[in-house]
């Protein structure tokens, strides 16, 4: 699909619970941009902590492990604050901190 590849997702405040109207602005956000729909529902379906890896999966792993995940290699969703993190694009990382094939991490505030 057609989002910009960023090296950095340094955002404000990550959105770890979603609710059903912000995920729906993101997924037609990724509709729009060309995203094939199987892989848009896997996407979004990683979009929630709960489902998230468990270097990720609670604020405070999300604090101890912030030098990690700067280190994804992401899309940024168009028009959005949030981005993708493909698992094709991410095999450096470690298996604590990525999904197959990707997951969706929304910020409350810019993304550098």
């Amino acid at each position: 699909f057609q989002a910009v590849v960023s090296t950095q997702s340094t955002g404000g405040g990550m959105i770890s619970t979603p609710d059903n109207v912000l995920q729906g602005h993101i997924r037609r956000s990724l509709q729009d941009s060309g995203c094939p729909a199987r892989l848009l529902n896997e996407l979004m379906n990683y979009s929630h902590e709960r489902k998230w890896p468990g270097g990720l999966n609670s604020l405070e792993m999300r604090q101890v492990n912030r030098v990690c995940y700067e280190q994804y290699v992401t899309r940024r969703v168009p028009g959005r604050q949030a981005v993708v993190v493909l698992f094709l694009e991410n095999q450096h990382m470690d298996a604590s901190f990525v999904r197959n094939p990707g997951m969706v991490l929304i910020f409350a505030h810019g993304i550098d």
